[in-house]
C-alpha cells in the first residue's frame, strides 16, 4: 500500500510540473513583454535580411525591408510594452501576445528565406 501511495504522489508531482510548460501564464507574458521591448529594435535588420533574400534587386529589398522592418519594431516594442503594463490580467484571452510570433527570433526558415 505504501508503494502505491508513494508511486501516486511522485506521479502527481511530475505531473503537476510540466502542466505549467503548456500553459501561458501572467509570468510567461512578463517574461515576453521585457523581452519584446529589449530586442523590438532587431526587427530591422531581420526583415532587412529578410526582404533581400526575396527580392531580385538588393537595393530595393533593402530599402523596403528598412521601412517594413521599423514598423515592426515599433509593433513588436509596443506590444512588449502592452505585455508589462498588462501582465497580470488575462488580455488577450489565455495570456497571448498581440503580435506574433511571440518573440523576434521566432521565425521559421520558410520565412526568412521567402520560400514556401
Amino acid at each position: 500500500m505504501k508503494k502505491v501511495l508513494a508511486l501516486a504522489v511522485v506521479a502527481v508531482m511530475v505531473f503537476s510540473l510540466s502542466a505549467p510548460a503548456f500553459a501561458k501564464t501572467p509570468t510567461d507574458k512578463l517574461t515576453r513583454g521585457v523581452a519584446n521591448v529589449l530586442t523590438g529594435v532587431l526587427e530591422v535588420p531581420q526583415t532587412i535580411g529578410q526582404e533581400w533574400q526575396k527580392s531580385d534587386n538588393f537595393a530595393i529589398g533593402a530599402f523596403c525591408g528598412l521601412f517594413k522592418g521599423i514598423v515592426q519594431a515599433v509593433i513588436r516594442t509596443g506590444s512588449g510594452a502592452w505585455d508589462i503594463l498588462t501582465f497580470p490580467l488575462a488580455l488577450p484571452k489565455d495570456y497571448e501576445p498581440l503580435y506574433h510570433p511571440d518573440y523576434v527570433f521566432d521565425v521559421s526558415e520558410a520565412d526568412r528565406t521567402g520560400s514556401k
